[in-house]
């Protein structure tokens, strides 16, 4: 797209906002469960993270996979996976599927 002065500016988002749409489902999900204080802000702060790294013009699917693996073996241990079900599977899932072999730690959790 050219502005007044016919330079070209740039428009365009990133291709990820629709994994972002999945981290926002993940953080309406948590936001109604009854976790502790300590679980809610390490899943919270890994959320945040990762939302970072998805915006990013190309995200390090590694170091996305790091933080998607830390989220759901803070998520998986304090039984929020358990208890939430497809609610946190499904958009976990997604995201890991999107990473590729940096999420098979996660895919393994949701099995």
């Amino acid at each position: 797209m050219s502005n007044v002065a016919n330079q070209q500016t740039r428009t365009d988002t990133p291709s990820t906002g629709w994994l972002v749409a999945e981290l926002h489902r993940i953080r309406e999900v948590l936001d109604v469960l009854p976790l502790p204080d300590k679980t809610s802000a390490a899943a919270h702060r890994d959320l945040g993270e990762a939302e970072i790294m998805l915006l990013d013009a190309e995200p390090d699917r590694r170091r996305l996979g790091g933080t998607l693996e830390r989220l759901a073996l803070v998520l998986a241990a304090s039984g929020a996976l358990d208890h939430a079900g497809q609610a946190l599977s499904g958009p976990l899932g997604t995201l890991a599927d999107w990473v590729g072999e940096p999420g098979r730690t996660v895919r393994q959790l949701l099995a």
